[in-house]
């Protein structure tokens, strides 16, 4: 007897699911028939408002109360008529219509289809119809509260069959609900638990690259480091060199027999001093031999400590204002002899070998370099090489000299 019980339950559930469904539908219905006839009500209601305002305008301007001849402009002796059937000022035919033409007049005659509007006729028409409508209206309005109270008690029905179904198979689905919903726990568990994991990965190979880039910047640290050391103090090793470039500067100066060089040294900005004041404040040719001394100090002090030097120097016009050309210090020249500067040269290179080279360009070199000379430009166009500088014109020789 359960069993029959519990086998029916599908079956009245099924009944009460169809009979809710219908009781929806026919509510449904009713409420799209009301939103569709109420707009049609208050249009038949607008149609009926103008047709009386088209009623009142046939009585208030009559169209045919014409006074004046449209062609000569002349007033009519008498009203447009109907006269034998025929409009007297248009001589249209009008049937059996007698006596002065108004508006409508003419009209009341006239055959159907012919496109003129009988106000009163479509007047009753379109207040028939309103009065339908309106009455269908009140009828839906009247039955939609029933309606609605058939469809919730059909769907409250519905409801408890379901509740009923629901309770008669429980025990029997029961196990595989709680199946599916322990399923769907840890789905949702391992979902979080693999997210987790992404995300961990993602973490780490972030400090992966962040672990990378500290030991290559531990790397470079640790070179700069090294480098550093071997590289020492540098405003000590600069102080050492400039003292160096000093010493040899004072050095060349006294051998080459410069008259009362006294403490000549180079300052820490690299400008040249003797006698207490620099090398500017000097004459001209002791000018060219504190030039000449200061580019040698720094050129042999680079070679002999192995700087960063391309290992040549181009030294040009070693005796301006030194008695060549016609300009003469007398003071200068006739204490120095450009011969010292040229032996101190020999000297000095026959101790480096390959690794250092001079060149000088010299108008007038002394007979002991003659054996140096590697070219003599002519300053003559007729008379090539014309010179080092070929658009520098000059009266006298120039020689090359390469120690």
């Amino acid at each position: 007897m359960r069993r029959r019980e519990r086998n029916s339950r599908p079956s009245q559930h099924k009944a009460a699911a169809e009979i809710s469904r219908r009781a929806a539908a026919v509510l449904r219905d009713c409420e799209t028939q009301l939103q569709r006839l109420m707009p049609l009500r208050a249009q038949y209601a607008d149609d009926l408002l103008k047709l009386g305002m088209l009623g009142e305008a046939q009585q208030l301007f009559d169209p045919s109360s014409v006074t004046t001849c449209p062609a000569c402009l002349n007033r009519f002796s008498a009203a447009p008529t109907a006269s034998n059937g025929r409009c007297s000022l248009c001589r249209h035919e009008l049937g059996a219509q007698k006596g002065a033409l108004v508006l409508g007049a003419a009209d009341a005659g006239s055959q159907p289809g012919d496109g003129r509007v009988d106000v009163k006729a479509e007047t009753r028409s379109t207040k028939a119809r309103l009065k339908e409508i309106s009455s269908y209206i009140d009828e839906l309005g009247a039955s939609l509260a029933p309606l609605k109270l058939q469809a919730e008690d059909a769907a409250l029905r519905e409801e408890e069959a379901a509740a009923a179904l629901d309770a008669a198979t429980s025990p029997s689905v029961s196990p595989f609900l709680a199946a599916r919903d322990d399923l769907h726990r840890r789905r949702e568990q391992v979902l979080r638990q693999l997210e987790q994991a992404e995300s961990a990965v993602k973490l780490r190979e972030g400090l992966t690259k962040r672990a990378d880039a500290v030991e290559r910047r531990e790397t470079d640290i640790a070179r700069l480091r090294e480098e550093l050391a071997r590289l020492g103090d540098a405003s000590h090793d600069r102080d050492r060199v400039i003292a160096k470039i000093s010493t040899r500067y004072g050095e060349l100066l006294r051998a080459w027999r410069y008259p009362k060089a006294s403490t000549p040294f180079i300052k820490t900005d690299l400008t040249p001093f003797v006698r207490g004041e620099p090398y500017q404040e000097a004459s001209s040719g002791a000018r060219t031999l504190l030039t000449l001394a200061w580019q040698l100090a720094v050129f042999e002090i680079a070679v002999e400590e192995g700087a960063a030097h391309p290992g040549f120097l181009m030294i040009d016009s070693p005796q301006k204002n030194l008695g060549h050309g016609g300009t003469l210090d007398t003071v200068i020249a006739d204490a120095v002899a450009i011969g010292d500067f040229y032996q101190h040269l020999s000297r000095w290179l026959a101790d480096r070998g390959s690794c250092a080279q001079l060149i000088v360009a010299d108008n007038s070199p002394p007979p002991a370099v003659e054996d140096s000379v590697v070219v003599r430009y002519s300053r003559n166009e007729d008379r090539p090489p014309y010179g080092l500088i070929e658009d520098e014109a000059s009266a006298d020789e120039e020689a090359e000299v390469d120690l």
